[in-house]
């Protein structure tokens, strides 16, 4: 057994304590049974019952984990620290801490939400699902646990935007930003299907490899990293495949407004033999 220690300041319930380290920084230690008969000056050493420490290391953190704790349910606040923590073992401890307390905001809210019977439609389902399979596996994880513990039904859209919360704390990019991505596939993906006047099966795989496609062009192009400029097949693609070709590029030029990067002929070339791949089958 460790011999760190914390003391503690007040416990917030049975399974959470504010206390402060040997080094006098103030944390949350969250864990089963931790704060039962707890009280201030109590000295608590490390042991296996304390699933998480939460450093507060800001105000904002602060208020925001004492308001979570506070205003929630312990019962849904011992679920959804568990999971957070087996979701920081799972993504091998890349995720801050800053992050950490979202997704615990996150999710407390969205049971407090559909325990209100306020459910929101997710416009990335299939996409999210397509795109970060690792991260939908664990939101899916997740959502099993919190219905099996709490009794109550998530549906698949929440299981989506769990998967988009996780794929940024791993990535370490923010969820406006990532929404902004998503939007321009969605944007994509509209214009695509007006063009070729019909409705692409978003279950299919033609579409879940263009549009993993799309998001390396994306992350390829705000990561700075250079592009293949071999551009002979893309010369006989807007030979064989005008149409296909047309739109493709017409995407590309979309890709380099909105990220204001060069993206080159190339990938017209790589994207038309997508969306000629689609519409082949959409024939078929």
């Amino acid at each position: 057994m460790s011999d760190e220690s914390y003391v503690v300041k007040k416990a917030l319930n049975n399974n959470a304590v504010v206390a402060f380290d040997q080094g006098r920084r103030e944390v949350i230690l969250s864990g089963k049974g931790i704060g039962f008969q707890c009280a201030k000056g109590d000295i608590i050493q490390r042991n296996p019952n304390i699933e998480k420490v939460f450093v507060l290391t800001s105000e904002g953190e602060r208020e925001q984990m004492l308001r979570l704790f506070v205003e929630n349910d312990e019962g849904v606040m011992r679920v959804v620290t568990e999971y957070v923590h087996y979701v920081e073992k799972q993504l091998e401890g890349t995720l801050s801490n800053h992050f950490l307390v979202a997704l615990i905001d996150h999710l407390a809210f969205v049971i407090k939400r559909l325990q209100q019977g306020v459910n929101i439609n997710n416009p990335f389902l299939y996409d999210v699902r397509i795109l970060y399979p690792q991260e939908y596996a664990l939101a899916q994880e997740g959502v099993a646990l919190l219905q099996e513990r709490l009794k109550i039904a998530i549906p698949e859209d929440e299981t989506a935007f769990l998967a988009l919360h996780l794929h940024c704390g791993r990535i370490k990019r923010n969820l406006s930003q990532m929404n902004r991505f998503n939007d321009l596939i969605a944007k994509l993906i509209r214009i695509i299907e007006m063009e070729l006047v019909l409705e692409i099966d978003k279950t299919s795989l033609d579409y879940a490899r263009l549009l993993t496609h799309i998001r390396f062009v994306i992350e390829q192009a705000e990561s700075r990293l250079p592009f293949e400029r071999e551009s002979r097949l893309s010369k006989v693609l807007q030979r064989e495949y005008p149409i296909c070709y047309n739109i493709a590029w017409k995407l590309v030029k979309i890709l380099q407004n909105e990220l204001s990067a060069d993206i080159p002929e190339t990938e017209a070339g790589y994207l038309t033999l997508h969306l000629q791949r689609i519409v082949e089958r959409s024939k078929d």
